[in-house]
Parts: structure tokens; sequence; C-alpha cells
């Protein structure tokens, strides 16, 4: 047998979407920042990447994290976000679950006062989780997320056996493409996925090839992974419902946490969401909701921003302690479609 590398995990969900958090067996360089460690694990432990989040530990729909040290005492941990595809530069739906975590497995000093503020570093920047618990319970998350702002609005977008829809690109810690399904036969539905899949990459691919985007205050983001569609909700008291697609042909089953952001930014910019005004964001399996808010505008080097947080919960599934055997082509991870 080979000598095989070992990796403690913890899963969860939120919403029904999955995470696998990656918290030990990565000797990440001494002092680097978030941006440099995600270049380290690209270079030397992409494998490790392919080998969780695809089967057969994984699956196609899994996503993950790495949680890293921190860089600086301006934070408490760092965030790298991954797929079986690619990097994430946010997630909403794990940060809310990370924070739980680090708070129910005492990873972090456990405020008394029942209110643990976490400082995280992203790629997308910093990102500050309020972790709400009793004695005996982590009960939710609420984050300030990194100010999004609207990139573009109204790019034609043409839906094979829908016709042309219109797109908006926010962003909200990622990137999206936004589509409004109100005026066609499509409903977000778990039934609809193969169709959702297809339709969103079929959109990220138009617009992708129309427009290209540069963040204007962070230099390495200037890609587009995720098209979000929505309608109208289907639980009482949300806003709207939708499913974001990324990746590989990924299908987020929460509401979605760089989403509600995105769409928050998006609503207010077309005058139908105000400051201060929470709402509730409903995604693809109908579950549960996630509550958004809007704080105020920012200047985001000459753009627009406002600053949005997200409120949601999580649950842990359980830990796994992986042995991984570089030599094993089956466990280094594969994909079947």
């Amino acid at each position: 047998m080979q000598k095989q590398d070992v990796f403690d995990v913890i899963y969860t969900h939120t919403e029904g979407e999955p995470l696998c958090i990656i918290h030990s067996g990565v000797p990440y360089p001494v002092n680097s920042t978030v941006v440099e460690k995600r270049a380290f694990l690209v270079e030397h432990y992409d494998w490790l990447r392919k080998a969780l989040m695809r089967e057969p530990r994984g699956h196609n729909d899994m996503f993950g994290v790495f949680l890293t040290p921190p860089s600086s005492a301006d934070y408490d941990a760092g965030l790298i976000y991954i797929d079986g595809h690619t990097y994430s530069h946010m997630c909403g739906h794990g940060t809310i679950a990370v924070a739980m975590v680090m708070v129910a497995m005492g990873m972090v000093p456990r405020n008394p006062d029942g209110k643990t503020t976490i400082r995280f570093e992203t790629t997308a920047g910093l990102v500050v989780a309020e972790v709400d618990a009793t004695q005996d319970e982590v009960l939710t998350t609420q984050f300030e997320n990194v100010p999004a702002y609207v990139e573009a609005q109204d790019l034609p977008v043409v839906l094979p056996g829908y016709g042309e829809v219109k797109a908006d690109i926010v962003w909200g810690g990622n990137y999206f493409g936004i589509i409004d399904l109100s005026q066609t036969a499509l409903r977000i539905a778990p039934e609809n996925g193969k169709t959702l899949i297809q339709m969103g990459l079929a959109a990220r691919e138009q617009i992708n090839a129309q427009y290209k985007i540069q963040h204007p205050t962070q230099a390495h983001i200037n890609d587009l992974n995720f098209i979000t569609f929505w309608h109208q909700p289907t639980i009482e008291g949300a806003f709207y419902k939708n499913v974001h697609v990324f990746s590989g042909g990924q299908l987020d089953r929460s509401p979605g946490g760089t989403g509600t952001s995105a769409m928050m930014a998006m609503f207010e910019a077309r005058g139908k969401l105000g400051f201060n005004q929470p709402i509730k964001s409903e995604g693809l399996l109908g579950s549960g909701t996630f509550e958004g808010c809007l704080l105020g505008e920012v200047d985001l080097n000459g753009k627009r921003g406002v600053r949005p947080t997200v409120k949601g919960t999580a649950s842990i599934l359980g830990t796994a302690r992986w042995n991984i055997d570089r030599n094993d082509p089956v466990g280094a991870g594969f994909i079947v479609r």
C-alpha cells in the first residue's frame, strides 16, 4: 500500500446545499494572503480539491471550502471556496455554515453574550459574520458581505425554446448574470433541473461572449461563473424564488448568499428595494429562506455599491477523515454525467 495523505473535514448543509469544510492537512505558506493561499492550492493541492469534491468521496454538486489560517491579526480565518470544477471568490451559504461550525465546535471563543463575531478573509474581500447562539445551541449566522454593485443591465440573451430575455450582470461576492423568467413558461423546481442547467450554461456563454468584466477594486476578479434565474416566490412572505447555475452545470439548492446580495443590488438599482428593508429569498428546493437587507451605499473606485447582509442557518451532518492515495486513479476523483 502506498503512503497516504490524511485530511479532516466537516460536512454541513444550508437549506439543502452541501459544504465540505477542509480544515487540516494543508501546509499553507506562512504570512501569505488568501489570494496567495489560493494560488498555492491551485499549484500544489488542486488534486485534493478534485479528490474531495468529485466521486467517490463527493458528487457532481458537492461544494467545499478550505478553512485557512488568517494572514494577519485583522482576520480570524481565511475562506477559499471550491467545487469539482473550479474556485469561487465567495459563498454565502458556506459562510453561514462555516461560522456556525466554528462556534459550535470551539474553533473560536464563544462570546458569553451569545453574539460571536468572526472576520473572514476571502478572495472577494473582508466578510464579517455574527453567530447567534445560546449555551446549548448555535442558531443562525448573519454576515455583512463584500459590497455589491450592478455592472450592466438588459443584455440580450436567447434561451433555446423560450426566446429572448434580458440579463443584468451584478457583483455580490461573485459575478451573476441575472435573468427574470416571469414572462416565460420555465419554472424553478427540482424536476426542471436538467432544463435549468442547459439554459444557464447557454446564457453564461452568451453573456461572456458579449461583455468583459473587471472588478473595480479587485484586480484578480474578472470572471462570470454564475447565472441566476428568478421569478415569483412560492413561499409566503418571500420576495422572489431563484436558482443559481454555475461551474460545470451545478445547481445551488439554497437561496444563495452571494446570490441574495446580487439580487438585492439588482432590485435596488431598479427602484424595487430600499435600504434597511429586509427581504426573504427562496431557493430551488423551496424548503426555507435566507433573510437579506441592504444597509446603505459605498463607493467602489467610482462605481456605486451597496452593503448587503444575509442571514440563515445551517446543520452539521458529520465529520470524516479521508485517506488519499495519489497513485489511485479512481480515488483521485472523477465525474460521471
